[in-house]
């Protein structure tokens, strides 16, 4: 996974994950550091295997398609922090610092439209019913959340329609 490699190796990235950790060290609610991206990552990939099992496909399209997942589910949450310090929605936030992310290590173009897209419109929790990077993201984002055993959940403010309730 050339590109995901590069984005766990950049310091901008590194000092955004650190902040948001950081910055929720005390938050008692679904936390959105290094912990959840890698769930997000991991169940994202699940998710794409699971779903196209049955297609062949070169191992070269496969580590592909791992790697854009992966480079997605990495940064889909890293403007967290800026929401924290100023405000600013965390998926317009994510969608401006992948993109610089994504340019300083040379991704390709036509990957990081898609990326950033899925970036800025994750908080939909929509994803399409065609197998996509947009709905493997979105559906393990989702999964990755424990709300059905969550000690926190009687102030949670997600509503109930959205809390995960199930294990997969």
């Amino acid at each position: 996974m050339k590109y995901a490699t590069e984005i766990m190796k950049n310091p901008l990235y590194q000092r955004l994950v650190g902040e948001i950790e950081e910055l929720e060290a005390d938050r008692i609610y679904c936390r959105h550091g290094m912990p959840h991206i890698m769930d997000v990552c991991r169940l994202a990939w699940i998710l794409y295997l699971e779903e196209s099992s049955g297609e062949k496909r070169p191992p070269e399209d496969m580590e592909q398609m791992k790697d854009r997942i992966f480079v997605t589910g990495l940064l889909h949450d890293i403007g967290r922090g800026c929401q924290y310090k100023t405000g600013e929605h965390h998926a317009a936030a994510g969608a401006r610092l992948a993109g610089e992310i994504l340019e300083q290590i040379h991704y390709p173009e036509e990957w990081k439209t898609e990326t950033v897209s899925i970036i800025r419109a994750h908080c939909g929790r929509k994803g399409g019913a065609a197998a996509s990077v947009e709905t493997y993201i979105n559906r393990a984002d989702h999964l990755s959340r424990p709300c059905f055993c969550c000690k926190a959940a009687a102030g949670c403010k997600w509503p109930a329609g959205e809390r995960n309730t199930r294990l997969w």
